[in-house]
């Protein structure tokens, strides 16, 4: 199901690939659980380094409870060198990111990449927001599904 969220968010900005992460309180950070055209080695490099909370277009957009964007990923300081030098390969240049909350609690972040560089449209943002917003409720099942699992 969240394979087909971020591939629906992805369609609808019209945008090059995307991501969704849970966010896990106790370590404070943000597991990707889902993404769309995305290449097996930002895969692992994602994994292997999950975004912490305050860090990070994720991180920073949890904490701010708002969306946050960078126009170019390969401007010095806009991002973690490791991962810009990584997303540059990929031909990645433009990142937003929104947070998913429910109520004031944080449920994850939905992350769209484009290879355009450039700021994303403030009507853009707002799509998307709407859409993380729709999004919380199917993140919320799949949690709950995973723990009736997990209890069997």
């Amino acid at each position: 199901m969240l394979s087909v969220i971020v591939a629906h968010a992805v369609q609808l900005t019209g945008t090059d690939g995307g991501a969704i992460y849970e966010y896990d309180a106790a370590s404070q950070t943000f597991v990707l659980v889902a993404t769309h055209e995305m290449e097996p080695e930002l895969v692992e490099a994602l994994r292997a380094h999950p975004p912490r909370f305050g860090e990070g277009t994720v991180g920073r957009a949890a904490a701010s409870r708002q969306p946050v964007q960078i126009a170019d990923i390969l401007e010095e300081g806009t991002y973690d060198d490791r991962l810009r030098e990584l997303f540059g390969r990929h031909g990645l240049r433009a990142r937003l990111a929104v947070p998913l909350m429910r109520d004031e609690e944080i449920v994850g972040a939905l992350v769209v990449r484009r290879k355009l560089p450039g700021p994303f449209s403030p009507e853009l943002t707002d799509l998307l927001q709407n859409f993380a917003t729709q999004s919380v409720v199917a993140i919320q099942n799949a949690r709950l599904f995973r723990e009736i699992e997990d209890k069997r």
